[in-house]
Parts: structure tokens; C-alpha cells; sequence
């Protein structure tokens, strides 16, 4: 690729990334509905016509940042599975990333949630065929990776129903985001998520099932003991 190339191709990408940056700046301030294209536009000091060259309408804009945004959590959290092997600090380190990702433009990420809402879908029947929608489906896939990956290794159970633990686990990562940010609590992200990822961990972790042959010898222990004090209150004379 020449050099020429390269540049216009940098140039293109800058100028994307400035509108971009300048729409969610507008967006954060003003609100989605009192923001035109051409505030935007002058805001990211291009002409109103570059700007739908990069986006066609100011919906697109609000699909732009929310592409950003989960282009993120994803890029780090293959960084996760490039660093960490074990499972459960795999858990903690992508709830951490999504939480702090989440609630670290918390304000602007839930405007844009509700704007999306409105301006996209009526209500929540149509949400299949939103942009969120799809983004949070080809996002979920970093949760699977990781208890799957944990079940070839033997440390998560293989008889756990995957897909209602991802919504328990997002499903408390958004919550938690939000309480965050309503109590203005940043400062305790790490242990709010250790809180949120532990009783899930422990309900899927393979020693917690009483099935697993590691197991098994306790599990047998506990009923020895308890058939030996039935055995003693049976002498106990009555």
C-alpha cells in the first residue's frame, strides 16, 4: 500500500473519529433531539456535506458511537484471554473491563441507550432488529469463551445452563454500573465487581457440584459421620 495511500486512509479515519467525537460531546450536552447534523458538523469543523459522507443521517451517528463503545470491551477483553488462563480471574477481569467501560461515560452511554430506544425501535418489540441488539450478541460470545474454555480445563461444570448465567452476569454488570454512577462510587468498581462475579462463580465452579468425583469422598465422609451419630442416639436408652 503506498505512503499516499496510507495517508488519506489516517485522514479519513481522523476525520470519522472527530465527528464521532464531536457528536457524542453534543449529544452528552445538548441532548439527541436538540442536536441537528449541522451543529455536529461545525462542532467537528467540517462542512454539514463531509459529515453525511461519513454518516448518512444523525442516527447513524448514534449507531457510530455505540459501535464504538462495544469495540472497546471487546478489543480489551481479548487482551483478557491473551494474559489470564485461570477462569474465575478471567471472570473478574471482564466484568472489570465492562464495568469501568460502562461507567466511565456512564451519563453519555445511558442518554444514548435511551435515545437509541426511542429513535430506533418502538418499544422493546422490535429490539432483534436493532443495532444494539446485534452488537450485544456478537459481544456475548467473551462470557462463553471464558466458561467453556474453563470447562475444558475442568474447572467449571459442565451441566451449567451457559446462557441464563451470561444474563445474570451482564445482567448484574449493567445494574451494578448504573448504581456506580447514581451513588457517584467509582472508587469501589473493583470490589462491587468482586461481589457481583463471586455467587456466580461459586454456583458454577466444578467443585461446587456435589456430582464430581472430587467430591465424591466428602460427600461420602458426611454421610459416615451422620450414620455413625444415628447409630449412637439408636444406644441412647429411651
Amino acid at each position: 500500500m503506498s505512503s499516499t495511500l496510507n495517508n488519506t486512509l489516517n485522514r479519513t479515519e481522523q476525520r470519522e473519529a472527530e465527528i464521532l467525537d464531536a457528536a457524542m460531546n453534543m449529544f452528552a450536552e445538548e441532548g439527541y433531539h436538540a442536536v441537528s447534523t449541522r451543529k455536529i458538523a461545525k462542532r467537528a469543523g467540517v462542512s454539514e456535506g463531509t459529515l453525511f459522507n461519513y454518516f448518512g443521517a444523525k442516527h447513524e451517528l448514534m449507531s457510530g458511537l455505540l459501535r464504538a463503545i462495544y469495540a472497546e470491551l471487546t478489543e480489551n477483553a481479548q487482551a483478557v484471554f491473551r494474559d489470564i488462563s485461570d477462569t474465575r480471574a478471567r471472570l473478574d477481569a471482564l466484568a472489570l473491563n465492562h464495568i469501568t467501560v460502562m461507567s466511565r461515560d456512564n451519563a453519555l452511554f445511558m442518554r444514548l441507550i435511551q435515545s437509541y430506544m426511542n429513535v430506533d425501535i418502538s418499544g422493546y418489540t422490535e429490539i432483534r432488529q436493532s443495532v444494539l441488539h446485534e452488537l450485544n450478541i456478537s459481544y456475548a460470545w467473551v462470557f462463553d469463551f471464558a466458561v467453556k474454555e474453563g470447562m475444558q480445563r475442568g474447572e467449571v461444570r459442565e451441566d451449567i445452563n451457559i446462557s441464563a448465567l451470561r444474563d445474570l452476569f451482564f445482567g448484574g454488570l449493567e445494574y451494578g454500573s448504573r448504581s456506580l454512577f447514581l451513588h457517584d462510587a467509582f472508587d469501589q468498581c473493583e470490589e462491587r465487581v468482586a461481589s457481583l462475579v463471586d455467587p456466580l462463580w461459586q454456583s458454577m465452579r466444578r467443585d461446587a457440584d456435589p456430582r464430581a468425583p472430587e467430591n465424591a469422598s466428602k460427600l461420602d465422609a458426611v454421610c459416615e459421620r451422620l450414620e455413625s451419630v444415628a447409630t449412637q442416639l439408636e444406644k441412647l436408652p429411651t
